[in-house]
This record gives structure tokens, C-alpha cells and sequence, in this order.
């Protein structure tokens, strides 16, 4: 039987792999390398007075985020996957929803709820003499907990769902109750899976740029926007995004700790669900409800109603151009992204070496780099372009080089997909062309290609709706006076112009659920098979 080192035996080598993923790798390499190749004049400023601050509040908010995150995701997979009770199956999808609004409107929509001059606080003010008021840091920590945490709760409930059914039987026949059945055999066997969505709510977290400057938290993130915005200092903005990829490697390293000498879920028959009757059942449709509510509803119906009522005056040429130039940057970023994805595909089917494999992997890490990390070291990789070539145009400012922006930030979204796809193909297909004499260019094209095309399709989808939701990549490399659906949501929240922002919100929340709804139905089709 051919193995892949034969098939691989006239393929693609290393440097043809690392002229493909060198593109890719420099904005991070930029960042890395900027002690040698920028300076930083307020670099000892920035040190002594802003690190020292965003660096506190950065890891509280990262600590209580992933904390809230992994509670709710991990407590409402396992009332889905384990119970039945009134709500159930449309609680499995709907839960997903959150995933639609992105972070920076989700805290937008609460603030002009709960904020000091929110709708809500105001009545709560005038009936108790009390005024909430959650702009402050565990306020974000819920609200982004809230967004977020079904990155958590997609995983977890497809281990319970799929992988438990044997391990929970014999812990029943030992006589351990639910809750000690779901803390001691439930909850270690889906640890890794777990682990995983509370590393991508990490992510997300250090991502994020509009909630926290919206509610005035200080982070590495904002640090970077203040260092290059405020100081006009883009070697002390790069050295920030470098502490920021030592944050997330950290992260990384501690997700795959967690994963070490553990025992993992296997593929047991589908878990036998429990049916809760009476109060029993009732509390769980209402703690269901509840997040789902507070995660979704609330913030939609916000939208909703702001949108309604601004109607009569509302900026429609304005927004009906923002979402023009977003689907227009969208669609062309996720074509890029695309291409970028099936070329390093083919290095990683028909390529030979653990050179050509880790440098096609490590293509792939941008998704887990925060745009704002990308977008400094896309930007000074530019500017140096800029002068070494003297083009009778600047790079920095234009669409060529956000859209490059968006294809390194997103390449992991269509990049997975794909090599899904392709592991899943046959070796032998590609062997037999290649005794027929065909080269790996035709093999791929006409082999390996035809049947990914509801992968690509999906991939495609995929990666323009990220590049709709993305905020501050976006902030950074927009070109002058370019507003796209996100920046334009920023700017109107900036200037506390709350309905105004609603309808290119509300567009920006329709965009997002399609792809959002296909994700929670791939996930369930992967539990079911």
C-alpha cells in the first residue's frame, strides 16, 4: 500500500513551502524581531506607566471571562446532552446564537441598558434610589462571558452528547449520584474538549478592542491603539503586540498541558438523556432560558427596538454604503483567504519533509494572534515596503493590504476545512494519478479539488462573516475616511449616538447567524457520527 513518504517522493519541498508561508509568517515575525528594527522612544515611558496597568487589568478580565464562560457553556451542555426536559431541542440550537452578536455590540447594547444613563438603570433609579451601572470591568467580564461562551458549550455538549454513554452506566451501577456521576466521570473525560473553547474564549478576549474602550478597561490591546495613536510611537505599539503573542504562546502552552496524560471521551453509543419532570424540569428550561436570554434575546431586542425607532431618520445612504464597502472588502478577503488556504493545502498534501507540515501549521496560528497584533506588524512590513520600493503609491492605507490583513488573520478558518477535507481523501486516488503520469499541479486540480467544493463553499462563508464581525484590525488599515458596518457601529458608540449605531448593528447581527447556525449543525452531525 502506498504510504504518504512514497507518494511524497518527487513533491514539493521545503522552500517551496516556505515561499508560501513566508507571506503569511511576516506580520508576525515583524513583531517579534522589532527590538532589532524599530525604535521606541517613549518605549521607557510605555514600560513604567502604561504596562505595568493594562498587564493587571488585561489578566482580570481574561480570568473572569474564561471563568464565566466555561461555567455557563459547560452547565448548559450538560443539562442538553444529559436531560430532557420542556425546551430541549430548541435550547440545543438556540443556544448557539450568541455567537451572531459580536462582543463589542453585545457591550454596547448592555451599556445603554445598564449603564449609568441606561434605559433600564434609569426606572431601576427612579423606583429604588439605586442605579446600576455595569461600564466597569466585571460588568465586561459578564457581557463578554455572556457572547462568549459558546465556544465552550459547542464542544462540551458534543462529548456529552456522543462520548460518555459507558463511563456514566458504570459509575450509575456504582451507585454514584448525578451530580457526582457529572463532576467525577463527566467533567474530567470532557476536560480537553473543554479546555479547548475556553482557550478560543481567550482569544476572543485579548482580541477584542470596542468593549473595552467602550467601558474603559485598560489592556495590552488598547495599550497598542494608545502607544501608536496617542504617542505616535510605532516601536513601543510593537513591542506591546510582541508581550501580547507571549500572553497567547502561554495560553497555547497551558491548554496543551491540560490536555496531557489525560483521558479523553471516546466514541460510545449516544448518551441516554434523563427525563426531568416537574420543577426539576422547569428549572432547567429556565436556567437554559435565562442565559440564552441575557447572551441573545436581550441585546437583539435592544437592536430591534433602537432600529425601529430611528427609522424615520435614519442615515440610509451612510449605512447602505458602510455595508457596501463591507461586503465588498468581505467577499474579496475571503477569496484571497481562500486561494492562500488551498495553495498551502496542496504543499501539505503533496509535500515531503516535517518542514513543509510545521510551516503549513504555523500558517495557521493567525486566527490565535489579536488583530491588533496582526495590523501593527502588517502596517510597519508595509511602511518598509513603502520606502525600499518608492512606489508612486503608499501601500499603508489601501484595500490590497487590509484585505492581505484580513487573509492572515482568518487563514485558520479556511485552512482547517480544507485539510479536513483532504484527510479524508483517499491517498491511493492521488497515487494512482500519479502512476498515470500525472503531475501533483493536475492531481490536485483535478482530484483533490472537485469534491471540496461544499468545503470551500463553507470555508468561504466562514471567513467573511469573521471579516464583517473584525473591529480593530479594521480600525487600523481602513483606508482614509473608509467606513465598513463595524467601524461605523464604533464610531456612532463613540459618540454615545446608541440608535444610530443600531441599524448597522442589527446588519451586522443578521450577517453573522447563517454561518452560526451551519457551525451548531456540523457540530451536531459530528456527535451523532
Amino acid at each position: 500500500m502506498a504510504t504518504r513518504r512514497s507518494l511524497g517522493a518527487r513533491s514539493i519541498g521545503p522552500g517551496a513551502a516556505v515561499v508560501l508561508a513566508l507571506p503569511v509568517l511576516a506580520p508576525v515575525l515583524v513583531v517579534l524581531t522589532a527590538p532589532w528594527h524599530a525604535k521606541a522612544v517613549e518605549w521607557p515611558h510605555v514600560w513604567r506607566t502604561i504596562i505595568p496597568a493594562h498587564t493587571t487589568e488585561t489578566l482580570l478580565l481574561l480570568g473572569g471571562t474564561v471563568f464565566l464562560a466555561t461555567a455557563l457553556g459547560t452547565g448548559c451542555a450538560w443539562l442538553v446532552a444529559a436531560f430532557d426536559f420542556p425546551g430541549r431541542r430548541i435550547f440545543r440550537w438556540a443556544l448557539v446564537l450568541p455567537l451572531a452578536v459580536p462582543t463589542y455590540i453585545s457591550a454596547i447594547t448592555y451599556a445603554a441598558l445598564l449603564g449609568p444613563t441606561g434605559s433600564i438603570s434609569l426606572r431601576v433609579h427612579a423606583a429604588t434610589g439605586w442605579r446600576p451601572d455595569i461600564v466597569d470591568l466585571p460588568g465586561l467580564c459578564a457581557v463578554l462571558g455572556l457572547v462568549l461562551y459558546p465556544y465552550v458549550y459547542l464542544p462540551a455538549r458534543a462529548v456529552f452528547s456522543g462520548g460518555l454513554r459507558d463511563a456514566l452506566d458504570a459509575a450509575r451501577l456504582l451507585g454514584a449520584r448525578g451530580v457526582r456521576r457529572f463532576c467525577v466521570v463527566a467533567l474530567p473525560l470532557a476536560r480537553p474538549a473543554i479546555a479547548g473553547g475556553a482557550l478560543l474564549v481567550a482569544m476572543e478576549t485579548l482580541n477584542d478592542y470596542g468593549a473595552v474602550k467602550f467601558y474603559g478597561i485598560r489592556t495590552l490591546t488598547t495599550a497598542i491603539f494608545q502607544s501608536w495613536g496617542g504617542l505616535y510611537d510605532l516601536g513601543s505599539a510593537l513591542r506591546i503586540g510582541g508581550l501580547l503573542l507571549g500572553l497567547v504562546a502561554l495560553l497555547l502552552l497551558l491548554e496543551r498541558r491540560s490536555r496531557r496524560h489525560r483521558r479523553q471521551a471516546t466514541d460510545d453509543p449516544a448518551l441516554q438523556r434523563t427525563r426531568l419532570r416537574g420543577m426539576r424540569g422547569r428549572a432547567a428550561a429556565a436556567a437554559c432560558g435565562l442565559v440564552l436570554g441575557l447572551g441573545f434575546v436581550l441585546p437583539a431586542a435592544k437592536l430591534l427596538g433602537d432600529a425601529w425607532s430611528v427609522l424615520p431618520r435614519w442615515e440610509t445612504a451612510t449605512d447602505l454604503l458602510a455595508l457596501g464597502r463591507t461586503v465588498g472588502v468581505a467577499g474579496a478577503a475571503a477569496a484571497a483567504t481562500l486561494l492562500l488556504a488551498l495553495l498551502l493545502s496542496f504543499a501539505w498534501r503533496h509535500g515531503r519533509g516535517p518542514w513543509v507540515r510545521a510551516l503549513v501549521h504555523a500558517s495557521g496560528l493567525g486566527y490565535a494572534i489579536p488583530g491588533a497584533v496582526i495590523a501593527v506588524g502588517v502596517m510597519t512590513a508595509a511602511g518598509g515596503l513603502d520606502r525600499a520600493l518608492g512606489l508612486p503609491f503608499t501601500l499603508i492605507g489601501s484595500i490590497g493590504v487590509l484585505v492581505y490583513a484580513f487573509a492572515v488573520r482568518f487563514l485558520a478558518v479556511a485552512l482547517h476545512p480544507v485539510q479536513g477535507g483532504l484527510a479524508r481523501q483517499s491517498i491511493a486516488q492521488d497515487e494512482a494519478a500519479r502512476m498515470l503520469g500525472a503531475s501533483p499541479v493536475r492531481t490536485y486540480l483535478r482530484i483533490n479539488l472537485p469534491s471540496l467544493r461544499p468545503v470551500m463553499l463553507a470555508a468561504l462563508v466562514l471567513v467573511a462573516i469573521d471579516v464583517i464581525k473584525e473591529l480593530p484590525l479594521t480600525l487600523i488599515l481602513r483606508p482614509f475616511d473608509f467606513d465598513t458596518l463595524s467601524t461605523r457601529v464604533f464610531e456612532q458608540a463613540r459618540i454615545e449616538a446608541m440608535e444610530a449605531a443600531a441599524p448597522p448593528a442589527l446588519l451586522i447581527v443578521l450577517c453573522g447567524l447563517v454561518p452560526v447556525l451551519v457551525l451548531d449543525r456540523l457540530a451536531e452531525r459530528r456527535a451523532q457520527g
